[in-house]
């Protein structure tokens, strides 16, 4: 039993090293997409992002662009503790990096748009509603 189960584990360590050196970068991205944080970015990134009129008013209010707003998602954290998962039939997510605070809306048909965001230490006010 115990020589089944070594000649077990030996194939799939030899089986891990051949895709890890078969296919470099690609079996750190599957390792980390055990991450939730990476599994919410990812989808996100996947579709087009839109923009309300909220939002629109809101980067031209702080001088922004829509670009710099997105770039949150590279090397951003998602704060679960502010982020409603189990909302139907759209889900929102709450991407923090830096200064930067942005409300995403990650609906079934697999559409994302910025609803709000927030920069800390910006202007206290702008008359966007």
């Amino acid at each position: 039993m115990a020589r089944r189960f070594s000649i077990f584990l030996f194939g799939i360590l030899l089986g891990v090293m051949i895709i890890r050196f078969a296919f470099p970068g690609r079996f750190s991205e599957y390792m980390q997409y055990f991450s939730l944080d990476y599994r919410v970015i990812y989808h996100l990134n996947q579709d087009t992002i839109y923009v309300n009129s909220n939002t629109q008013c809101l980067l031209e209010c702080f001088e922004m662009q829509q670009n710099e707003i997105v770039d949150v998602l590279n090397g951003g954290e998602v704060n679960f503790d502010k982020s409603k998962v189990n909302e139907e039939p759209c889900k929102f997510y709450f991407v923090e990096k830096d200064a930067l605070s942005v409300q995403f809306e990650l609906c079934a048909e697999n559409v994302v748009k910025i609803i709000d965001f927030n920069v800390v230490g910006g202007k206290d006010s702008c008359n966007c509603d």
